[in-house]
């Protein structure tokens, strides 16, 4: 049944989606530890509310994510987003752009504690085929979920489709109006609490992964590449222990000049 969508205390009708509770204000994401001036990063999450996949416009699914983030920054820039997904037109992997940056998800509360989910996004990280360092299963507020996310997407960031038999190919991305016995007009999942399999994430294949397209399931969305600038830059712990310890040194050092000293008065 097509879910009707909430944005703010009262409701508000867009495009039938429908807005879960949102964040308590708008998220301000820190920079992940280690990295350096000049390096960049992606930030992925969760949707915290749902939406149908009936759309083949992959924009409609764009719109969504970025209304979900309820204009989360970056260093006080405004962050744009991308859905994870793929139409029978596009691919996920060539609809967000494969980057080589490392990826993240907010682990904490306020857009603080990231953790890294792929360390490139490009076909040595998400699409890989390879275990994640760490799933991507929280919102933008650090929110856990589990439970199934429209992506349409296989586990190499193209469109799922299978061979129903005699060379009959069939293709189930977001919006894709299928006609097959038992399975007509359905689109392909991923999983938020799945070990089973690598890219169960973002594909669980043909036996569970199949849903109807007018149930509302979650999303993932992902930023656009991130530039670390030297004042957000944050240093390993290892480079603070250092640095620390080069002040107490120099500190330690005029302190001990100071006391060598002697003024005229008391020579």
């Amino acid at each position: 049944m097509l879910k009707v969508a909430f944005f703010s205390a009262v409701t508000l009708v867009i495009h039938g989606f429908w807005q879960g509770h949102a964040f308590a204000g708008p998220i301000d994401i820190s920079t992940p530890t280690g990295l350096q001036a000049g390096s960049q990063f992606r930030i992925i999450f969760v949707t915290p509310g749902t939406t149908n996949a009936t759309s083949s416009d992959i924009s409609t699914y764009d719109t969504f994510v970025n209304q979900q983030a309820a204009g989360a920054t970056y260093n006080g820039q405004m962050i744009h987003w991308s859905a994870i997904g793929s139409t029978d037109s596009v691919g996920a992997s060539a609809h967000i752009g494969v980057t080589g940056a490392a990826v993240y998800t907010v682990s904490g509360t306020n857009g603080t504690n990231l953790t890294e989910v792929a360390s490139s996004d490009s076909t040595s990280g998400l699409w890989s085929g390879n275990n994640l360092i760490n799933q991507p299963t929280t919102d933008l507020a650090g929110n856990p979920y589990t439970g199934l996310a429209w992506t349409g997407t296989s586990g190499v960031g193209t469109e799922y489709y299978t061979d129903v038999g005699g060379g009959v190919m069939k293709y189930w991305g977001l919006g894709s109006s299928v006609s097959y016995p038992g399975f007509d007009n359905h689109i392909e999942v991923g999983s938020m609490n799945s070990v089973v399999y690598p890219s169960d994430w973002v594909s669980l294949g043909n036996s569970n992964g199949l849903q109807l397209n007018t149930v509302s399931y979650q999303m993932y969305g992902i930023s656009d590449l991130l530039t670390v600038s030297g004042a957000s830059a944050v240093p390993e712990p290892s480079t603070l222990l250092v640095s620390g310890l080069g002040i107490f040194v120099v500190a330690l050092a005029r302190n001990l000049r100071k006391r060598n000293e002697f003024s005229p008065t008391e020579i």
